[in-house]
């Protein structure tokens, strides 16, 4: 009966490719954009990623992502490093500074300072040598920013790009280019400069520190050291995990997850509505075949079988070529601004819809050929 049912399902071709078409839109419209959306909740947190060393983080307890940090004086700093099993401590800095280059572009950038001493956090260098980071005004900027938002055009159109050794102003203070990095990219299309911490005090004209990063001792109590932190109130000393989910979740407050969440009902009621009419279309069409197989001595668990075959490989088959193309374009976008993160609890995720959609279509089919009466559509074959 598998056979006949294939055939059933593939004689009207029409039907056939419109319900995969169905499914494939969904399952492409649902995966795309929750990949940008996965994407975007860990560009929220990317401090916390790109600075992998620590597993300790300090903030002010006021602080709730990057549009809303208070910074912190820079003598909490010894308070960190003093505390019982704490192996080091080091400040990161995070300002938004104007900038303008040579040319006369400007834009605001987003600043971060490192250790002075051990460099921690800065970004993996494309170009330049890291010992330069020690000159004055020296600082590297995103890879990006560099080739495409700062670069010059020329009188012949040819794009220039910035260089190592080019000069930039950071709140009217000089600064030069020693490095281009690979840096994860904001939210906003803004440069992305990295300094020592000691460097960007004297851009910005301010010691205060937005964040502590430490790291514990080995085989030491995470939780005492940070009951140890929290007893001062004027600190929140939080896990890597902890930071990462207090930033999501700030970031979520913002309604990203509604506007995306409409999108994955769309693409539901997209597989719901193409997919499930063409398929209850096409079981009425071929209402007289199951009239015959019930007539010949066909049970209600035989058609539940064929129809339950025909709903799980169109849906399968959408949902592999949905998922592909979604891969596909993720790939495409690599090595851009774009957002793309396609873990794989986003397949399970995913594919648990593709099987929601086959069986609401396979559903409104099986109630139907369940009421026929064989005697009476006999007659019409």
């Amino acid at each position: 009966m598998i056979a006949t049912s294939f055939k059933m399902l593939v004689g009207n071709r029409a039907a056939f490719i419109g319900m995969i078409f169905g499914i494939f839109l969904a399952i492409l419209l649902i995966s795309q954009q929750s990949a940008i959306y996965l994407g975007l909740i860990s560009r929220s947190y990317r401090i916390v990623t790109n600075i992998s060393l620590p597993d300790i983080w300090v903030i002010d307890p006021a602080t709730k992502g990057e549009d809303l940090i208070r910074s912190m004086p820079r003598d909490y700093l010894q308070y960190i490093r003093s505390t019982p099993n704490i192996e080091w401590a080091v400040p990161v800095n995070y300002l938004l500074l104007p900038l303008k280059t040579t040319s006369g572009k400007y834009n605001v950038a987003e600043v971060y300072g490192i250790d002075d001493q051990t460099l921690i956090g800065i970004p993996k260098l494309l170009k330049g040598n890291i010992e330069d980071l020690y000159r004055k005004g020296a600082v590297i900027i995103d890879s990006n920013s560099a080739e495409n938002l700062l670069a010059t055009i020329s009188a012949d159109g040819k794009k220039i790009p910035l260089k190592i050794g080019d000069e930039l102003e950071i709140n009217d203070s000089r600064a030069v280019i020693v490095g281009i990095g690979k840096i994860t990219p904001g939210f906003f299309p803004q440069p992305i400069i990295f300094a020592t911490s000691s460097q960007v005090q004297q851009f910005s004209g301010s010691s205060r520190i937005q964040y502590i990063a430490a790291k514990a001792r080995k085989n030491a109590d995470i939780n005492q050291i940070l009951k140890h932190i929290n007893s001062n109130k004027n600190v929140l000393g939080l896990t890597k995990e902890q930071l990462e989910s207090r930033i999501a979740n700030h970031f979520l407050r913002t309604g990203i997850f509604i506007n995306y969440g409409i999108s994955v009902l769309l693409g539901m009621i997209i597989g719901f509505s193409i997919a499930g009419q063409i398929f209850y279309i096409m079981t009425i069409q071929n209402l007289g075949y199951y009239a015959l197989i019930k007539a010949l001595g066909g049970t209600k668990k035989m058609i539940l079988k064929m129809i339950l075959f025909q709903a799980l490989l169109v849906g399968i088959i959408g949902y592999i070529l949905g998922t592909a193309v979604t891969l596909l374009w993720g790939f495409a976008i690599k090595n851009t601004t774009l957002t793309f993160e396609f873990p794989g609890t986003l397949l399970l995720f995913t594919g648990s819809l593709a099987v929601i959609i086959c069986a609401f279509i396979a559903f409104l089919s099986i109630k139907k050929v369940f009421k026929i009466d064989p005697h009476t559509l006999m007659t019409g074959l």
